[in-house]
C-alpha cells in the first residue's frame, strides 16, 4: 500500500517526511488534557459529549452544585406583610393585623437571617409587619381609652331656670336615670347619675312669648361645669356633658415649642 503522505513525483527526501501528530482536538498519547476535554477511556458526564465542559450541575470531581435557595417563601411574607399595613389602617378591621403582621415579621427575620434570595422581600416584610402591628396596637389603646371614657358615669347637678313655664329634656345615659321630658316653671335641680360621654339637658321655651331659659350642670363638689341661656320665642339653652370634654381639651396647657408651631 503506498504512503498517503508522499509527495506526487517523489521525493528523494521521502524518508525524511512523517505523518502530523494529530488533528486539532484529537488526543494523542503523552498530550496534556485541558480541563473538560475527554479523553479515551474516560466516562463522558451525562449530557455532554467529547470535548466538551461539563453539563450544568456536574463536576469533574464528582460534586453536584447545590440549586439556588427558593425565595417563594420572602414573597409570601412581604405580601402578608403589606397586607396587615394596609388592614391595620381600616376602622374595626385593623384588629386582623394583630395576626398578620407577627407573622410577616417572624418570616421576615427567618428571611434575612437565612440569606434567601430576594433579601429586600424579607426586609420589606419585617418593616410592613412591624407597622401594621404598631398601628393596630394604637388603636386598641384609643378605642379601649374612648369605652372606658363611654362608660364612665359621675355625679351631677343639673339645673334650670327660665321666665315663664319652660320644658326639660333630661339625658343621663344610665339605665333607670330620670331620663325624659318634663314641664317646669320656676327653678330646678337635681342631682343625678349620668355618663361622661352622653349625658345632658336642653330647656325649652315652648311658647312664641319672648321668655328665657338657662340650663346649667355642676359636678359633685359645686364646680360649674357648663352652663347656657337662650331668650326668644321657642328658643333652646343646651348644656352637654360632651362639650365639657372638649373645653377640657382645649385648656391642656401645651409645651412652649408645640404653641409656638400651633400659633404659626
Amino acid at each position: 500500500m503506498s504512503d498517503p503522505y508522499t509527495r506526487p513525483g517523489g521525493d528523494p527526501n521521502q524518508q525524511s517526511w512523517s505523518a502530523p501528530s494529530g488533528y486539532q482536538g484529537q488526543y494523542t498519547a503523552g498530550q496534556q488534557q485541558y480541563p473538560g476535554q475527554y479523553s479515551p477511556g474516560q466516562q463522558p458526564y451525562p449530557g455532554s459529549y467529547p470535548g466538551q465542559y461539563p453539563a450544568y450541575g456536574y463536576y469533574p470531581n464528582g460534586g453536584q452544585q447545590s440549586p439556588p435557595r427558593s425565595h417563594g417563601m420572602t414573597i409570601f411574607a412581604m405580601i402578608v406583610g403589606i397586607t396587615a399595613a394596609a388592614i391595620s389602617l381600616v376602622p374595626f378591621l385593623g384588629f386582623v393585623a394583630y395576626v398578620l403582621g407577627p407573622v410577616a415579621m417572624v418570616l421576615g427575620i427567618i428571611g434575612i437571617a437565612q440569606r434567601y434570595r430576594r433579601r429586600g422581600y424579607s426586609i420589606t416584610a419585617l418593616v410592613t409587619g412591624t407597622f401594621g402591628l404598631l398601628v393596630s396596637v394604637l388603636y386598641t389603646i384609643l378605642f379601649s381609652t374612648l369605652i372606658s371614657v363611654a362608660q364612665n358615669t359621675q355625679t351631677y347637678e343639673f339645673t334650670a331656670d327660665g321666665t315663664a313655664e319652660y320644658k326639660v329634656n333630661m339625658r343621663t345615659g344610665v339605665d333607670g336615670g330620670p331620663d325624659g321630658i318634663t314641664m317646669q316653671n320656676g327653678p330646678f335641680s337635681q342631682m343625678v347619675e349620668a355618663l361622661t360621654l352622653f349625658g345632658g339637658m336642653s330647656i325649652t321655651n315652648p311658647t312664641g312669648e319672648i321668655e328665657t331659659v338657662s340650663c346649667r350642670i355642676n359636678d359633685s363638689a359645686g364646680n360649674l361645669l357648663i352652663q347656657d341661656t337662650a331668650t326668644g320665642p321657642y328658643q333652646m339653652a343646651t348644656c352637654e356633658l360632651s362639650d365639657v370634654l372638649v373645653h377640657q381639651m382645649e385648656d391642656i396647657d401645651f409645651p412652649e415649642e408645640l404653641s409656638a408651631g400651633k400659633t404659626d
